[in-house]
């Protein structure tokens, strides 16, 4: 079985968990440290030159994470 695969997957469930459980509670600590996740993910991502798309995180906008909802932004 081909381990660079197994790894792919494994941080694609990653992503996909993060992204879903830090948008439940954005402004959150928890939301926080997603943010934190996604941030190191998509800084690796680009120092490795894996696209985005490969990881789920194309368009995600990172910074809704820290948003507290029913608050306005500058």
């Amino acid at each position: 079985m081909d381990k660079k695969h197994d790894y792919g997957s494994i941080l694609n469930a990653m992503v996909e968990m993060a992204k879903e459980r830090g948008m439940q509670n954005p402004g959150s600590d928890y939301a926080l440290a997603c943010y934190q996740f996604l941030e190191t993910a998509i800084s690796e991502a680009e120092v490795w030159d894996v696209p985005l798309e490969d990881i789920g995180l194309k368009g995600f906008d990172t910074d809704e994470l820290l948003r507290t909802p029913g608050r306005k932004t500058a």
